[in-house]
Formats: C-alpha cells, sequence, structure tokens
C-alpha cells in the first residue's frame, strides 16, 4: 500500500481499538499503545514508520528493565494489525524487541559512563515540544467537542462516534501530561558557533570514518525526543548513541548491532548552535 493510502499512526490505534474492544489484552495495553502513538507522531502515516525506529522504542523501553517484554506486547500486537489490515507490506513486529545485554569490549567501556537520562534539549528541540503542546491542548477543545456531540444521542449502546472521540481524547491528555512534563524538566542545551570540543555529549555532532570502508558519517547526539534518523540525529538511549557518548577525537569506537560490528575512528566533535 502507498502512503498516500495508508491511515495515520492515530487513525490507525481508533481503528485497531474499535476492531479488538472485546480483547482484554488491548483494553490493559491501551496506555502504552498511546505512549507508542505519541512516540512515533501521531500524524505520521503507518506506511512511513521504518523498522529502525521501531527497534529504537524497543531500544528506549528495554530500559525499563524486567518489565519491557510485557510493556512491548500490545504494541507488537498492534503492528501485527497493521500488516493483517495490508496498510504495510512488511511486518515491524518482528523489530520490536528488546536487545539482549552483551558484554563486549565496547559494552565495558561505556559501562562507567555518565547516563542521560534527562531531557537535554536543543532550543529548536524545546520550541518542537512546546508547538506540538499547543497544537494538542487546540485539538483536545475539539474532541470536547465531538464528545458533547456524541453524547447529544441518548443511545450509548452502539454510540461509535462517541468511543472513537473518548479513545482519541484519551491519547491526547496522556501526550499532553507526557510533553508538560519533558518541557518542565527540559535542559535546554546553550547556543552559540559550532566549536570543537573535547569530548562527546548531549548534542555533539561526532564525525566519524568507517574503519573498513573508509567512509564518512556524521551523528548529532540528541534526546529521544528529538531523534531523528532522516536528519543523522540519534538518541542518546539507542546502542549507537550510547556508544558515541563521552568519546574523544582519535578513539577507536566498536559498536555491536544485530547485523554485524561497526568500527568507527572519532575524527571531529563539534557543539552544534
Amino acid at each position: 500500500m502507498t502512503t498516500e493510502l495508508s491511515p495515520s499512526i492515530s487513525e490507525a490505534l481508533t481503528l485497531f481499538v474499535a476492531a479488538k474492544k472485546s480483547a482484554k489484552s488491548v483494553q490493559q495495553g491501551h496506555q502504552e499503545l498511546g505512549r507508542f502513538v505519541a512516540w512515533c507522531g501521531r500524524d505520521r502515516k503507518v506506511a512511513d514508520l521504518s523498522p529502525i525506529e521501531v527497534a529504537e522504542y524497543a531500544q528506549q523501553i528495554g530500559l525499563g528493565g524486567s518489565e519491557s517484554v510485557h510493556r512491548l506486547s500490545p504494541v507488537k500486537t498492534f503492528l501485527a494489525y497493521w500488516k493483517d489490515q495490508g496498510w504495510i507490506e512488511n511486518g515491524l513486529a518482528s523489530h520490536l524487541r528488546v536487545p539482549r545485554t552483551r558484554r563486549t569490549t565496547a559494552g565495558a567501556k561505556t559501562a562507567n559512563r555518565p547516563t542521560y537520562s534527562g531531557s537535554q534539549l536543543s532550543q529548536e528541540g524545546y520550541d518542537r515540544l512546546v508547538a506540538q503542546l499547543d497544537g494538542l491542548k487546540g485539538e483536545r477543545a475539539i474532541v470536547l467537542e465531538d464528545i458533547k456531540r456524541a453524547m447529544a444521542d441518548k443511545d450509548f449502546r452502539e454510540n461509535a462516534p462517541l468511543e472513537a472521540a473518548k479513545d482519541r481524547q484519551g491519547i491526547i491528555e496522556l501526550r499532553i501530561r507526557e510533553l508538560e512534563a519533558s518541557i518542565n524538566n527540559a535542559q535546554i542545551l546553550p547556543e552559540g558557533a559550532s566549536s570543537k570540543v573535547a569530548r562527546s555529549a548531549v548534542g555533539a555532532k561526532v564525525t566519524l570514518k568507517d574503519s573498513n570502508s573508509g567512509k564518512t558519517v556524521a551523528y548529532t547526539l540528541v534526546d529521544v525526543r528529538e531523534a531523528d534518523v532522516s536528519e543523522n540525529k540519534i538518541s542518546t538511549t539507542s546502542p549507537v548513541g550510547q556508544a558515541l557518548l563521552d568519546r574523544m577525537v582519535g578513539e577507536e569506537v566498536t559498536i555491536n548491532v544485530p547485523k554485524g560490528t561497526l568500527r568507527y575512528l572519532v575524527q571531529r566533535i563539534t557543539a552544534t548552535s
């Protein structure tokens, strides 16, 4: 199915909940599905979501420990539903797994590094969250009006518009709470002209040389809320992002990924404006 014909992720959730509303597992996992939709971007088309992004979400959830597998279960069912509906050609559910912890040379090097659990955002990223929050508050008002109109129909037993509006309200309220928490706890990274820095940290741009191919690639280390694979902005909770934290120019980096081992040489580290 083409991107133009696929529903948005939020629309897909509404259809999924309506189709599976009698399933107890779906009811129990509704909050987790709301988090997943908010993380992906509610207005994005389901066909636009990539396997890398799904794996990144699993990596983020995996930081939560033993309950990770349970939290991913409803999301797997949701992604499988996309495939069943023909919205995507290749299944995404298989990419939603928590990576096993492997003790490697790279892992040993990063074991004692500082963790970045807080929200360290660029001014651009912070402004983007504020704009998203304002948009959601406006949408909340519209949904509340939809609920009022739907409740005008006294027969609540088969009131599909009311159920859909309430589901949407729940997702919006969850996302608003998450955004407000992120904004209130955010640390805005200082702005200024790009300059060389001694060690990589959140907000740094790291230029690497592939030890095998000789090609160079540059990644900007960002909070998970700013991650954008298309712009080479990678989350510091991802395997690659974690491996690139607290590095110095000239240091060799070994990163274990599902397809094998990547080896890079750090060529340059700059503080982005």
